[in-house]
């Protein structure tokens, strides 16, 4: 008997039946990676809050609203933020280059060579010198308004985000310039109380911007305070101070080093960016216009047109978000414990920047790579300024023993210090030698090795 042929509708039917369920299938996979996904990005949302409730928490700043109150406001009649902007604004420019006809006056030539080098000023420096102090005499004259105990907030429009203007930080850097090439010229004619004088002005400009919480305000402070360390240098290898300048320069130069300045910008910086990716995720037109406005017209990025829901549903800034965050607070957390365990803010924030770039955070990838010198820069400054309270400490037992320096700085405390202050890279003690004329104070610095200054 012959085989009868299979029934055409009975395959039809099969392949339907396949169809259904492999749509079925496809139906519960896609439901699951929905609700996965859905829960992902709860958990997302739900990890930022926690991080942005614990910086709150910690009364720190989270958003530019909330930056622009911290550390904390300055009332209007105390602030010598505005002493000092009207000194910016007496500013006059004039050429002090030997080699371009074009250099302003915040690029004062020689400075600091004469500063970091010890070269000797020349006829045609003390000229240029004196035209830049001659041109500028009434700004100079208004920055002498300022005290010690004069705190200091610069009115800046934090709702600008990274696109806020600091105009005053080129003015200040001006400033600091002049009182150095007044100080320079007032160690050449041995006039030690004027030229000690010019240093505290320079500490004064460093310090208005304490409260400044930017990075950028931080290394122009950063930028300042080295060259004070560098002008007292060359006053106390030229000049001799009375006890009471000496003691009013220690208490002025611990002061500056007491602050955590880097601390203070990266908790500025992390307020600044968590603002600006949250824009990211939920008003992309409004990032990119804030980011727009500082940058060339042919370097501009386009307006999305309309992102909708679908874009913040992704949650491809959320991640980038959380991802900053969690980077920034382990940054935070280094440079709060200070030099040199600090150090390992840059391996770390190396770690971080890798991983931002493997897993496509954008944001992320493009902020961290420049916080790894961040703790470098630091150290560098401590030992400036620890260096400059140590040499203080050593003028001041000098003067009280006849100009004889001492063996060692052990002779130091407590008299004239409470410790030898430590090396920032190793925290050993500051190290001392004497010379044939003279003495030097030194940190090993970033290579670790002792070299001998």
């Amino acid at each position: 008997m012959s085989k009868l042929p299979k029934n055409p509708a009975n395959r039809v039917n099969g392949l339907a039946r396949f169809l259904l369920a492999s749509a079925a299938l496809a139906g519960v996979c896609v439901a699951i990676i929905l609700v996965w996904f859905s829960v992902w990005r709860w958990q997302l949302r739900q990890s930022i809050h926690a991080k942005v409730a614990a910086i709150k928490a910690a009364g720190l700043p989270f958003d530019w609203q909330s930056l622009a109150q911290w550390p904390a406001p300055v009332p209007n009649d105390e602030n010598a933020a505005f002493i000092y902007t009207n000194s910016i604004a007496h500013l006059k420019g004039t050429d002090f280059s030997p080699y371009a006809h074009d250099i302003s006056i915040r690029s004062i030539s020689g400075i600091d060579d004469v500063l970091y080098f010890h070269e000797p000023i020349s006829a045609k420096l003390r000229e240029q010198f004196e035209l830049a102090l001659a041109t500028n005499a009434v700004a100079l004259e208004i920055i002498d308004q300022v005290t010690n105990a004069s705190e200091s907030r610069y009115p800046i429009d934090y709702l600008d985000g990274p696109s806020a203007h600091l105009p005053h930080l080129s003015g200040l850097k001006t400033l600091a310039q002049l009182l150095a090439c007044h100080a320079i010229l007032k160690v050449e004619a041995s006039n030690a109380p004027v030229a000690s004088a010019d240093v505290l002005s320079e500490l004064n400009l460093s310090r208005s911007l304490d409260n400044e919480p930017m990075l950028m305000s931080q290394l122009t402070s950063a930028g300042i305070l080295s060259r004070s360390c560098r002008t007292l240098e060359r006053i106390l290898g030229r000049l001799v101070l009375p006890d009471e300048r000496l003691s009013q320069l220690e208490s002025q130069f611990t002061a500056v080093e007491a602050t955590n300045r880097f601390l203070i910008g990266l908790i500025g910086e992390r307020a600044t960016y968590n603002e600006f990716i949250r824009l990211a995720q939920d008003d992309p037109k409004k990032m990119i216009e804030i980011a727009n406005e500082n940058s060339p017209a042919d370097d501009q990025s386009e307006l999305p047109r309309n992102p909708g829901a679908g874009w913040k549903f992704l949650g491809f800034f959320d991640r980038d978000r959380d991802f900053y965050l969690n980077a920034m607070a382990t940054n935070i957390d280094l440079m709060r414990e200070g030099p040199p365990a600090s150090f390992v803010l840059a391996s770390e924030n190396e770690q971080f920047s890798k991983e931002a770039r493997h897993r496509l955070e954008v944001v992320s990838a493009m902020l961290l790579p420049m916080m790894s010198a961040i703790p470098k820069r630091d150290a560098n400054d401590r030992a400036e300024l620890r260096d400059a309270i140590t040499a203080i400490a050593v003028e001041r037992w000098r003067s009280k023993h006849q100009g004889a320096l001492p063996d060692s700085l052990t002779a130091l405390a407590p008299a004239f210090l409470t410790a030898i202050p430590a090396d920032p890279y190793d925290g050993k003690p500051l190290r001392y030698k004497r010379l044939a004329k003279g003495y030097t104070i030194y940190s090993i610095g970033p290579n670790l090795r002792d070299d001998g200054g």
